[in-house]
């Protein structure tokens, strides 16, 4: 029996114990030493070789001189193993846009007790220009090695295995690109397991399949001590500009899982990512997940990949996973049962109906709250930081927001309804939600079908206990809802950061709607006044302390522009947030500005003049063959030892292809941002080498005009100070600093 004055405190301890649970039976496993038996996965053994691989814990993008460094070193290692290996050299370019560079793939072999089809274990070597890459995809390469080294010990299995480390990822998933467009064993392969990461800690998931996927998931679960994912980030991931390798295997219609990890991710693409941030637990999942899975797949048939599944990861520990076709029936079983539960329970259907109408109000008054709360935050300070390195304000920000917003709702309802009738309201909205999610988002559905399940079968069987036990089974509505809502947010706070505060505010929301029923016994103005006192004390603390540390710091990186023709010369800091000193001193225009010569309406902020750098810019050699069409060849090098070229033709130049090296490319016409209205071709790793291209148009134009540009990240030396400045709590991300030198030719 639990008193009406005591369900609502009991309600709140259950929700914090429910997190607590499901929190804890998601972390990664404990790192296994080196006396862990041979066949076995040792993340100590992984990060050894990590540590070898990267001792000079500088970045190695594709091109450069540490790239083949690291390349010679895996070749190495490989040999230790005794592995065979061979190395892919050839020019390729990404798909959804003309990034191109002359990779260096390694693909090693296992033979197997047949030639083919081959099980293949993917990960890219290369780094971003300013990170060493020990999380992105380090991590990756190592835990690939260690599992290689075991599966080495009990082969042949009846699959031969593959080991793929690609180059070029970073720049548009361009080494996978030329690994399945340009190489014959790539028609040989059956299944590949892609390991990514996406920061420096956090459990490696099943990111995303291929979509027949049941012998990938049962044998996954099967043979994995700690299966971790939700299919219902492949419905977040297929709208979000993230990328991985794994798109490549999708396009090759090759059947796989990606793996991947995005905790810590304010030290993805950044100096942070390195050897000593890595945290071996994530190194320990990844091996866990890999290792089994592929002696599992790389003995079993392979002829029938089965149905469509989708995934509720660990509930508690406990998988939850059935086919994608079933959701529908599912539905409908928690349909019957909360109209059951109803008839039984003898609840007015019209009062029913009332709950249901103040369910969106209670979600609304939550996700509102917050949103607002976040949106005050941005205007007193100018800014919310993605992942602040003191995150207590934020985090206090967040609850209280939302149980604000809540309790609100709850006051508006009450006045309407009873408990009860909110209860069932509030689960036939949930209902309502299950099935448009399941036709629109199937891959989604399941987040909505347990909780809906599990909630109708304790509603029907609280029709026929005693009305002092109901609110027991009330209480237990929760356990199933707290894993499907509130057990997602932390995983969001990690990998999409408080600047995408929406992503985590309908989950709240949901969970709000859930427990209102419980909280009617609240006095609920007084309670309000305390959570709005601490709601005003967390917005200022987090308004007006600086929240970044050197292990969080704030991401701003230096692009210089230079005006070859024109001489002008700008300096533009880059940043999401707003920024603070001594960065914003450096800064002494407030105007926006278009700062190349070549978009006049695109236009940045954050910028001031500069000094010109002095260097010289790119050159080239040209020669025009006019026919039917016009052919022109094109010999192109930085003076200056750039990493990048980048080239831009008019959209009305008549451009229809180029090639490089063989490979023949469409060009990709941008139609957004800095490079709208034109052709771009992207080469990269480019440092000492002198690049043939050839371009192909439609009409014998006599003369086109076009920009030639080359792109470093080392900034010119009057630039010292800035960049000195730009340390500690500052940090570069992704492609980082930039010296663009930009000068028009005519082709």
């Amino acid at each position: 029996m639990v008193h009406k004055n005591y369900l609502s405190a009991l309600a709140i301890f259950l929700t914090f114990a429910l997190f607590s649970l499901q929190h804890f039976t998601t972390q990664p496993p404990s790192p296994k030493g080196l006396d862990t038996p041979e066949n076995e996965f040792s993340a100590i053994r992984a990060h050894n070789i990590l540590k070898s691989l990267l001792i000079e814990n500088k970045p190695h993008p594709v091109g450069s001189d540490l790239n083949r460094t690291i390349k010679e070193r895996l070749k190495d290692e490989l040999d230790k193993l005794g592995i065979q290996h061979q190395e892919q050299k050839t020019w390729a370019c990404a798909t959804r846009f003309a990034s191109c560079a002359e990779v260096e793939n390694l693909i090693a072999i296992i033979p197997g007790e047949t030639k083919s089809p081959y099980l293949a274990l993917m990960a890219h070597y290369d780094s971003v220009p300013m990170a060493p890459g020990a999380g992105d995809d380090g991590a990756g390469v190592v835990a690939i090695l260690e599992a290689a080294r075991a599966l080495k010990l009990e082969a042949p299995f009846k699959h031969p295995i593959m080991i793929i480390l690609t180059d070029a990822e970073e720049i548009g998933l361009v080494g996978a690109e030329a690994f399945f467009n340009q190489h014959p064993l790539a028609k040989e392969i059956g299944i590949v397991l892609n390991i990514e990461g996406s920061g420096s800690s956090g459990s490696s998931m099943v990111l995303r399949t291929s979509k027949k996927n049941e012998l990938l998931i049962k044998s996954y679960v099967h043979e994995t001590a700690r299966p971790y994912g939700f299919s219902f980030v492949k419905e977040i991931f297929k709208r979000m500009p993230n990328d991985t390798d794994f798109s490549v295997v999708n396009r090759s219609n090759i059947a796989g899982i990606d793996f991947a990890f995005a905790g810590e991710r304010n030290h993805y693409h950044t100096p942070n990512d390195t050897v000593d941030n890595i945290d071996l637990r994530t190194i320990q999942h990844h091996g866990e997940n890999i290792l089994p899975l592929s002696k599992n797949l790389a003995s079993v048939d392979w002829d029938d990949m089965g149905d469509e599944f989708i995934y509720g990861g660990e509930i508690y520990g406990f998988w939850t996973q059935w086919k994608t076709s079933y959701s529908l029936i599912f539905s409908l079983l928690a349909t019957l049962l909360l109209m059951l539960a109803i008839f039984k329970s003898k609840v007015s259907v019209k009062k029913s109906a009332v709950g249901i109408l103040m369910s969106p109000i209670i979600v609304s008054t939550t996700v509102l709250s917050g949103f607002i709360a976040f949106y005050l935050l941005s205007f007193l300070s100018g800014k919310v930081i993605s992942w602040p390195g003191i995150e207590w304000p934020y985090r206090i920000l967040l609850i209280s927001s939302t149980a604000l917003g809540g309790l609100i709702g709850v006051s508006i309802a009450r006045k309407f309804v009873n408990q009860i009738e909110m209860l069932f309201g509030a689960w036939l909205f949930w209902l309502i939600l299950t099935f448009l999610i399941t036709i629109y988002l199937p891959d989604a559905a399941n987040t909505f079908i347990l909780p809906v399940i599990f909630a109708g079968f304790l509603l029907l069987i609280s029709s026929f206990v005693k009305e002092d036990n109901k609110q027991i089974l009330f209480l237990l509505t929760l356990v199933m809802s707290v894993p499907m809502t509130l057990g997602l947010i932390f995983s969001l706070e990690q990998s999409q950061g408080y600047k995408l505060i929406g992503a985590v505010l309908p989950l709240v929301g949901l969970y709000a709607l859930i427990i209102s029923p419980l909280l009617f016994s609240l006095k609920i103005k007084l309670i309000n006044l305390c959570i709005g006192l601490v709601t005003i004390s967390a917005l200022l603390i987090g308004s007006y302390t600086n929240l970044y540390t050197e292990d969080r710091p704030q991401h701003v990186n230096i692009y210089f522009y230079e005006d070859l023709d024109a001489g002008n010369s700008y300096v533009q800091l880059s940043s999401q947030e707003s920024l603070i000193e001594p960065l914003v001193s450096y800064i002494n225009e407030e105007k926006a500005k278009a700062l190349v010569p070549f978009s006049g309406e695109y236009l940045s902020e954050n910028w001031t003049q500069s000094a010109s750098s002095e260097w010289q810019g790119p050159s080239l050699e040209k020669q025009i063959e006019l026919g039917e069409n016009k052919l022109v060849k094109l010999k192109l090098n930085s003076n200056r030892s750039a990493s990048r070229i980048v080239l831009l033709l008019p959209k009305d130049s008549g451009l229809t292809s180029f090639y490089l090296g063989s490979v023949k490319m469409k060009p990709v016409l941008s139609s957004w941002g800095l490079y709208e209205g034109y052709y771009v071709i992207y080469l990269n790793g480019i440092y000492n080498k002198e690049v043939e291209l050839k371009l192909n148009f439609d009409a014998n134009k006599s003369e086109v005009s076009a920009y030639l540009m080359d792109i470093s990240t080392k900034l010119p030396p009057h630039l010292d100070e800035l960049y000195k400045d730009r340390s500690g709590i500052f940090s570069p991300v992704h492609r980082g600093d930039q010296a663009i030198l930009i000068k028009k030719i005519s082709i």
